[in-house]
């Protein structure tokens, strides 16, 4: 074999898998089509035994040099129709949980998705679940109220502040079974 048409590749550009592109696509057909086996075109190249012979192959069954598989994996089950959606269920009632959620989607979709699926669809849209702040309503009676309860201890003596009772108290709990309400918002 000449080392005038094909360049070695080292080691670690094989680490990992990748799809390979049309050019290294190209370069392996061309090696074989020059006559070269497939254990000289892999050691040359750095790329396996079983990558070159189908590539090879592909080539002589569709006569195409491209790569057919785009995508690997699982083909996404939801579309951007379906994140328009779940945006709109999620804006509707910010305080529904994962499962209605779901059954939401479900309702008017052609398919079924699990509630894991809405989770992740629903973080990648840029959405979390939060706990709502605590914020009373401060209206101008409800401002005079506060500020009036506030003064009335404002002259007590040291022996008024002995008949307060003091407590350090904490909220602890085995389970989440506080009920609290959570919210969906939007990534900061």
């Amino acid at each position: 074999m000449s080392d005038k048409c094909i360049r070695s590749v080292p080691a670690s550009a094989m680490a990992g898998y990748q799809d390979l592109s049309d050019f290294e696509r190209g370069v392996i057909i061309g090696a074989r089509e020059m006559g070269h086996s497939i254990s000289e075109v892999a050691m040359k190249f750095g790329f396996s035994r079983t990558t070159i012979s189908r590539v090879y192959r592909e080539y002589r069954v569709s006569g195409k040099t491209s790569n057919f598989r785009h995508r690997c994996g699982r083909k996404k089950t939801l579309k951007e129709l379906d994140h328009w959606r779940q945006t709109r269920i999620l804006k509707r009632d910010r305080r529904s949980i994962l499962p209605q959620i779901a059954t939401d989607f479900n309702d008017g979709a052609s398919t079924s998705v699990s509630v894991r699926t809405v989770q992740r669809t629903v973080i990648n849209m840029g959405s979390q679940s939060r706990r709502p702040t605590r914020v009373p309503l401060l209206t101008a009676p409800y401002n005079a109220l506060r500020l009036s309860w506030a003064r009335q201890p404002y002259h007590w003596t040291a022996n008024d502040w002995k008949h307060v009772a003091w407590s350090d108290e904490s909220h602890f709990q085995l389970y989440r079974t506080d009920a609290r309400v959570r919210v969906w918002r939007q990534h900061q």
